[in-house]
């Protein structure tokens, strides 16, 4: 059994600790969110979006399947040059509901590059707006999670190419 010694414990950050309200407002370290965007890529997209209503398994297998894709998690998704809107709109929604919920086990900072992969993704791949943002609130979430040295360089590649896109006057359907 491990003995510390707790007496020179600054007790308003013990009760910060303890306290539900403060869930929400963890600050996460560097490496740590490196670490849980990796696996959030990596993870299985019919997992993690299945949780927004019944029956989505089967829909993602079915628009996979029809168009012939091999979409295995969120990486393949947001690489893939012409992936399906339907399950860019999901994980938009995905991420938003991550991004409203103080509980939500995932950082707020990772349903953020989420959220923006989706709507970038869809704009520049797709030539479809899946959000109602402007050009100017995205391009600010994209300058905010490019400066974030956690951030993969395929991502941050990808978020470069929809600033460069917003430069250019893309246009995208709604």
């Amino acid at each position: 059994m491990c003995k510390t010694d707790t007496s020179k414990t600054d007790m308003r950050l013990l009760s910060q600790l303890l306290d539900p309200s403060e869930l929400g407002k963890r600050i996460w370290r560097s490496s740590e969110l490196e670490a849980i965007l990796k696996h959030q890529l990596t993870s299985s997209v019919g997992f993690d979006l299945g949780e927004l209503e019944k029956g989505l398994a089967r829909r993602l297998r079915t628009a996979s399947a029809a168009e012939g894709l091999l979409l295995q998690n969120f990486k393949d998704l947001f690489q893939h040059q012409c992936p399906p809107v339907e399950l860019l709109v999901l994980t938009k929604d995905f991420a938003k509901r991550h991004l409203g919920h103080p509980e939500s086990p995932l950082p707020q900072e990772i349903a953020r590059v989420l959220y923006l992969a989706s709507i970038t993704v869809a704009m520049i791949r797709c030539h479809r707006r899946i959000s109602s943002l402007g050009d100017a609130a995205i391009r600010s979430g994209l300058e905010w999670a490019i400066g974030q040295q956690w951030l993969d360089e395929a991502t941050r590649s990808l978020f470069r190419e929809g600033i460069k896109a917003l430069e250019d006057g893309v246009k995208a359907t709604r």
